[in-house]
């Protein structure tokens, strides 16, 4: 079966990279997207049959990444694909290569967040002129979305919170199929006297809920850290808020952009406990990878965390800050507690959240579409 993926962005450490990354892996794949910097994401694609389509990403009003996809966007509703018998669609808009190219399989991490679930919150970040801008954005995208997404002969998903966005905002079902970690390129060296919340540096992560849990932390427990590691990218709105959550000036707090994947897993390696605070997160790696590697994750209570994380049993999901640095310091105080509690998710991620059983469904699924059997 040949296989042929599509997916506007490789240019960070991120989850929907490592996706790409294993399917590509595991179907000698050819990789089509609108924008490629190997030098800040996984060096496994350097392996890879990767192209980059549509000259890269263009640009429109509106802002961020719906903007920066709209290239991506134009590229793939106008892209014919040959030699293949199954197309993949990750990030959105890549899903719109369906418009010349079938059968395909989305694997729909989330409806575009901008333009959906998150379209509120970003409103209200904005000024009367920009708020303008990205309405006529979002109807346009929509617009399109609306005629793309009945034809896609399959979705797959994340997690029952990214089905149930799909359901609501795209009105069409989809099959859960959780992303995996590969426990044996996990470790646990130690407990260190460091928390660690891994992830792009990007508003809607609101790393600024974990400062602030760790500064109320830091109140009573001295001699602690935060270390807050992930890919920053050259988006002004990203740039502004990497400056914003460094001039918050929490005491022990450090934050390391750009690094590789070996320094990521090296630190999960050595913390003493994961922190994770997205705004409903469709699903997340960061605490499956903590689990993989024996720490507990303290995550906000909302959200793909409350689909993995077994408060009390394998980490914690909490309500506020204060209530995220109650538990913090809890397992400073109990140490034997955060490593019962990162054994147990350990055990968990070699059960149930592994590649191998990930890879099997998705290949039966593409071999029936290849040999038009759905």
């Amino acid at each position: 079966m040949r296989l042929a993926m599509v997916t506007p962005f490789l240019e960070a450490y991120g989850g929907v990279e490592k996706v790409v990354m294993k399917i590509a892996q595991n179907f000698d794949s050819t990789i089509y997207a609108a924008s490629y910097k190997p030098e800040r994401t996984y060096p496994e694609f350097k392996e890879m049959d990767v192209r980059v389509v549509g000259g890269g990403l263009g640009k429109m009003p509106g802002g961020e990444r719906l903007a920066s996809g709209a290239g991506a966007g134009l590229a793939f509703h106008s892209l014919k694909l040959h030699d293949y018998d199954v197309v993949n669609a990750h990030q959105s808009p890549s899903e719109w290569a369906r418009n010349r190219n079938a059968p395909m399989i989305w694997y729909c991490h989330s409806p575009n967040r901008e333009a959906y679930d998150l379209y509120e919150w970003r409103m209200q970040r904005r000024g009367p002129v920009q708020k303008a801008a990205f309405w006529g954005a979002v109807k346009a995208f929509r617009s399109v979305e609306a005629g793309i997404v009945p034809k896609i002969e399959h979705i797959f998903t994340n997690s029952m919170n990214s089905r149930g966005r799909i359901k609501k905002y795209l009105k069409r079902d989809a099959e859960i199929l959780h992303p995996g970690v590969e426990p044996k390129e996990f470790r646990c060296e130690g407990y260190g006297k460091f928390f660690f919340y891994p992830s792009r540096i990007v508003p809607e992560k609101e790393m600024e809920y974990a400062i602030e849990a760790f500064r109320r932390f830091s109140v009573r427990s001295k001699g602690w850290k935060l270390v807050i590691a992930g890919a920053a990218s050259e988006r002004p709105e990203h740039r502004k808020y990497l400056e914003k959550i460094r001039g918050m000036g929490v005491e022990g707090v450090s934050i390391r952009t750009n690094v590789g994947d070996g320094e990521l897993k090296g630190l999960y390696a050595k913390c003493f406990s994961v922190l994770y605070t997205p705004v409903n997160e469709d699903f997340g790696l960061v605490p499956i990878e903590a689990m993989a590697s024996s720490k507990p994750c303290i995550a906000r209570n909302e959200g793909g965390p409350k689909e993995t994380i077994e408060s009390g049993k394998d980490g914690f999901l909490v309500g506020s800050a204060g209530e995220m640095a109650q538990r913090m310091g809890e397992l400073a105080e109990r140490p034997e507690m955060a490593e019962e509690m990162g054994k147990a998710g350990r055990r968990k991620v070699v059960k149930d959240f592994t590649w191998s059983h990930f890879m099997e469904r998705f290949g039966k699924k593409a071999e029936e579409l290849a040999a038009g059997k759905v």
